[in-house]
């Protein structure tokens, strides 16, 4: 199959490893998960994305103390589309701060519309629980 350069599956698939990159770079400078979870965790995110689930998956650091202190956001549409800040080059940059790092899944309207039991049943597919 030939895809063009513009198409939307190229651009999601070009997403999809831009985001992979960046999470093995977030893991291997603050050292999250296992190399294990990191795998089961892109393949959840990748999942999501391309079952057409998630409309959107964010990549948050913030202070433990003020959820709403978003240190860091790295953003990943499932229209191909990556908002990304500079990186944090080590803990430093976050130093006296107490920091989390978490994943955030916005559902598309489509899955949203679904009945609880279909949309449980879909998130079943996956390694981690999703919270809807």
């Amino acid at each position: 199959m030939n895809l063009a350069i513009n198409s939307p599956l190229a651009q999601l698939d070009n997403m999809l490893e831009t985001m992979e990159r960046d999470l093995i770079l977030i893991n291997s400078t603050f050292e999250i998960v296992s190399s294990k979870e990191e795998a089961k965790l892109l393949k959840d995110i990748k999942y999501l994305l391309l079952d057409n689930i998630a409309r959107k998956i964010r990549f948050l650091f913030y202070d433990i103390s003020n959820k709403d202190d978003i240190l860091y956001q790295y953003v990943y549409r499932n229209n191909g589309v990556a908002d990304k800040p500079d990186s944090p080059d080590s803990l430093d940059d976050f130093v006296g701060d107490a920091i989390a790092f978490d994943v955030f899944i916005d559902f598309t309207d489509t899955f949203l519309s679904l009945r609880k039991q279909d949309r449980d049943l879909l998130l079943q597919n996956t390694e981690y629980d999703w919270f809807v």
